[in-house]
């Protein structure tokens, strides 16, 4: 690919994560294609497979423990002309997000850990991961010790969090940005000098065998056949109120179906009243966090997956889930609510159905048209392979984000 190894830093602010698995897919794909990369995380889900990252993680210390206060003598002695261009990006960060100015005060120790530990490894550029903590992060230090960046973005950092967006982008390398959604809303707050740093970048997919583009009928058992699956945190952006009243329609004229809901967050209890209020206890199962392989075989063995995403109050919203690319690798069929982000995976009768966020009786039609009728179910199969081939290639990713951090190392 490039003589030599590029050695990158990747900026998280937790690594490994449940709900940013395409995070760590990207950073395997890059170390295939050549280049060395290490994390630099603020902490870790202790849930996610394989708990902490092990020795290519580098966690931020606490301020008052001996590595934080190590690392505060080792900015000012190693760097300290660093701490007074510091000192002028807080003051620039004051005049547009007081916040993101505060963030960079309160880490000052992680700032001087994460730059002793690049210092010591010879990692020339840092990859921010998301415009929020990891983008100002990784600004601040590149500010403090004359490195590259550049900024991976996707949904809730680009359309909530975007705190200084302007200023971090104006210091990146360049901005992966992993839908047209979130370009376009990105192109309408900078300024258009900023535009050609702004690179759409789709999160990839391996493809499973052809084979499951095109399975027949008999890959749904008779219990299989009526499952519908969900995936995500229970939050307010996922909709899950709304694919609860749905499948409550559903029952109505398929008693036998059940519905499976794969996740965990602060909507859980609520969620459990809602169930319990529209008697469907019997058929619906809150599962919690699954490993991603039993995961992926409830995807796979659904008769649909079902993501009926809205738009917070917040703004909040999805991209693309990448929940929605799995079931496309598996080849089971998709109901998803015609977000623009889901809408550039989703082709209505093409690669999915598409409904309206928040219509439950349009939900529960979607949903009851593909548990009834298996052929569409392996048309929109069919599709949905041949979408993930043209747009959602893994290979295809990998490669376009190697000739972007090729540039930059």
């Amino acid at each position: 690919m490039r003589p030599g190894v590029a050695k990158i830093g990747c900026i998280l602010t937790t690594f490994p994560c449940r709900t940013e698995g395409f995070a760590a897919g990207e950073m395997e794909g890059l170390r295939d294609a050549g280049f060395d990369i290490r994390v630099f995380a603020a902490t870790y889900d202790a849930g996610a497979a394989g708990g902490k990252g092990g020795g290519r993680v580098s966690y931020r210390p606490s301020l008052f423990s001996a590595d934080g206060f190590v690392s505060l003598g080792y900015l000012l002695l190693r760097h300290p002309l660093g701490l007074c261009r510091l000192v002028g990006l807080v003051l620039r960060l004051l005049a547009s997000c007081a916040r993101e100015a505060v963030c960079v005060v309160g880490n000052l120790h992680t700032i001087g850990f994460f730059a002793r530990r690049l210092d010591r490894e010879g990692i020339g550029h840092v990859h921010a991961y998301f415009l929020s903590w990891p983008a100002v992060i990784a600004l601040a230090l590149c500010q403090a010790t004359r490195r590259s960046f550049s900024i991976s973005a996707h949904a809730r950092d680009i359309f909530v969090e975007h705190g200084a967006v302007e200023l971090k982008v104006s210091r990146a390398k360049f901005v992966a940005v992993c839908t047209q959604q979130g370009l376009g809303h990105l192109k309408s707050n900078l300024g258009a000098e900023h535009h050609e740093k702004l690179h759409l970048c789709y999160h990839g997919m391996h493809r499973a065998s052809e084979r499951a583009a095109g399975r027949g009928e008999q890959a749904w058992g008779s219990n299989q056949a009526e499952t519908i699956v969900a995936v995500g945190r229970l939050i307010a952006k996922k909709g899950f109120e709304d694919l609860l009243r749905a499948f409550a329609l559903v029952l109505e004229t398929r008693p036998g179906c059940r519905l499976l809901i794969i996740g965990d967050g602060p909507e859980r209890e609520k969620l459990g009243e809602l169930i319990d209020e529209l008697s469907i206890a019997d058929s619906v199962e809150l599962l919690g966090w699954q490993p991603p392989d039993v995961t992926s075989g409830l995807i796979g063995r659904a008769a649909v997956l079902a993501v009926p995403s809205v738009i917070a109050e917040d703004g909040d919203r999805d991209g693309i889930p990448n929940v929605i690319l799995e079931a496309f690798a598996a080849g089971s069929p998709v109901v998803a609510s015609a977000l623009d982000g889901i809408k550039e995976a989703v082709e209505h009768e093409r690669s999915g159905l598409l409904v309206q966020p928040g219509n439950t009786e349009e939900l529960s039609s979607a949903l009851k048209r593909l548990l009834d009728d298996g052929g569409l179910r392996q048309v929109l199969a069919r599709g949905a392979y041949e979408v993930l081939a043209e747009r959602f290639d893994a290979a295809a990713n990998i490669e376009q984000l190697s000739m972007l951090l090729g540039g930059s190392s």
